[in-house]
């Protein structure tokens, strides 16, 4: 398929790094942007659109809930000046760098939308698809390609319930996608709806300013900080040692970490799930300030409407509230595919994560379809080296029945642990299975052989994205450098770089003994166990 044309359908994270994972790939990238900027959702635009179930739209004020090592792409980082946590400039300046750096643009159609997605008449014999799109001030045109990547993701349509009363409710009723100032609620009343990270950035970014602040949820939500102990949350997490350790071991440390950070139930938000379990983690260091203050205030899950007067399950109410703001989340949105080649919106049918299964030529991928306890951009960018092998013939697909088999699995998977039937992932686990399976993952016990320390790194430091171009198609010479720089790098820029040289160092030390001594108990326990069972 070398030289082959590739059309990518969206600019966004998942977009850029399709276009420059076809170019190493010796194909012909073409990519469609319906908007005249780069960066997806990462573009910020002050005009709101009237209808709530548009697209995910950024906010003033926004700070990642994953840090900027861990979110950046294998093969090019954040400059070294950029704090831990960046703010959303400096994430739309990061795709802008990414898009100069590998010359990506000339690659891409703005203002270019796309009408239409449908298989050539001789797909059969080519796998090849038509697409039709259209300029902003234009007549449609239709190209034929020999591979299309779906780059549009999950926060394509806003998620609107609709309760009882909602159409007779004369107040205000928006989606989190046309939030973007607390400023724009000056001296009025807010109802926040939803446990997601967005509902609560819009509660506290809404106290300083509103006249008054509540969030309803239905069951409560764990709130996580985004540092833990000495390091970033998600990066702390996100290490492959914990894999080793059996979830009924895992689970109940985790409850026990969670319950010791806040007193849910005085906060009013005491989840009737398990941590481990529940759908509702949002990453915020400062809502349980804002709710012990009282500038927010927790309401249970939202009943229905009756005029401007706003009844909650638990039989409470509000009077005149100035706006609700639901925070409610997303759903997939494929409009141009007429064809239902994906699945339904919260059913996707997608061998892991990536191809329809359902197709005679594997030639169309669906790129960032996942939900994920962190950062989408190196999932991303797995997912399209992934697919990109596939398009190839480079790598082998099972047979259908297997192929559906697999996407029932992580269906069932899911929905046995939170609940919910929606394409959830864990970030490490999952981006091993895909670097796995186009050989970009390295082999622990060859590096315990020959690099002891980068071995040791590999389940004990966090699974930071050069990882993935150690070994395998397009590895980089200095992935080793990367990996080992990538906790300085992270830390760089604040405070901690002052310190005298040497402290960094004795900090690693301590983390890295308080590893291995967790991971000895644990053998230990394990050990105890067998003896007992044996």
């Amino acid at each position: 398929m070398n030289g082959k044309r590739v059309a990518i359908i969206g600019a966004g994270v998942s977009g850029l790094v399709a276009i420059k994972t076809c170019l190493e790939e010796g194909l012909q990238p073409v990519c469609f942007e319906k908007v005249k900027q780069l960066g997806g959702t990462w573009v910020y635009n002050e005009e709101v659109g009237s209808d709530p179930t548009g697209p995910a739209g950024i906010y003033d004020g926004l700070v990642t809930n994953v840090n900027k090592e861990m979110m950046a792409f294998s093969d090019f980082s954040f400059q070294r000046h950029i704090p831990p946590y960046p703010l959303r400039e400096d994430v739309r300046n990061y795709y802008i760098r990414y898009a100069e750096e590998f010359d990506l643009t000339k690659h891409i159609q703005f203002n270019t939308t796309v009408v239409e997605v449908t298989k050539t008449p001789d797909f059969r014999e080519t796998g090849r698809w038509n697409v039709c799109t259209q300029h902003e001030d234009g007549q449609p045109q239709s190209e034929i390609f020999d591979a299309v990547m779906v780059c549009t993701g999950m926060y394509s349509s806003g998620i609107v319930p609709n309760y009882p009363g909602q159409n007779e409710f004369r107040r205000q009723i928006l989606h989190g996608s046309q939030f973007r100032c607390g400023q724009n609620f000056k001296d009025k009343t807010i109802l926040v709806v939803g446990a997601s990270h967005s509902a609560g950035d819009i509660a506290i970014l809404s106290s300083d300013h509103a006249k008054k602040v509540y969030i309803s949820m239905r069951d409560g939500a764990w709130i996580v900080p985004r540092i833990m102990g000495r390091m970033p949350t998600d990066a702390y997490v996100n290490q492959r040692w914990r894999d080793l350790i059996p979830s009924w071991i895992f689970k109940p440390l985790i409850g026990i970490k969670m319950q010791s950070l806040l007193d849910w139930r005085a906060l009013g938000i005491q989840s009737s799930k398990h941590p481990a379990n529940s759908n509702s983690v949002m990453i915020n260091d400062q809502l349980p300030m804002k709710i012990m203050s009282g500038q927010v205030v927790v309401r249970s899950g939202l009943q229905r409407f009756e005029g401007s007067r706003v009844i909650f399950d638990d039989g409470s109410y509000l009077d005149d509230v100035d706006c609700v703001v639901y925070g409610t989340g997303y759903n997939p949105a494929t409009p141009f595919l007429k064809e239902n080649i994906l699945g339904n919106s919260n059913q996707l049918e997608l061998y892991m994560h990536v191809i329809p299964p359902r197709l005679a030529h594997p030639t169309l991928a669906a790129i960032g379809y996942i939900r994920s306890r962190g950062a989408v951009g190196p999932t991303a960018e797995l997912q399209v080296r992934y697919a990109l092998k596939v398009f190839k013939k480079e790598v082998k697909l099972p047979s259908h029945q297997d192929m559906m088999a697999d996407v029932t699995r992580r269906k069932d998977a899911v929905v046995k642990q939170y609940g919910v039937n929606q394409p959830k992932i864990l970030p490490t686990t999952y981006n091993d299975e895909l670097a796995r399976a186009i050989g970009a993952l390295p082999s622990f016990w060859s590096l315990l052989l020959s690099d002891p320390k980068l071995a040791y790194h590999f389940y004990f430091s966090p699974a930071f994205p050069p990882w993935n171009r150690m070994v395998g198609p397009h590895s980089r010479p200095d992935a080793r450098q990367r990996i080992l720089q990538c906790r300085e790098d992270l830390l760089h820029g604040i405070a901690l770089k002052t310190v005298r040289p040497g402290a960094l160092k004795r900090l690693e030390d301590v983390d890295r003994n308080r590893t291995v001594l967790i991971m000895l108990l644990v053998l230990c326990l394990l050990g105890f166990l067998l003896a007992v069972v044996v």
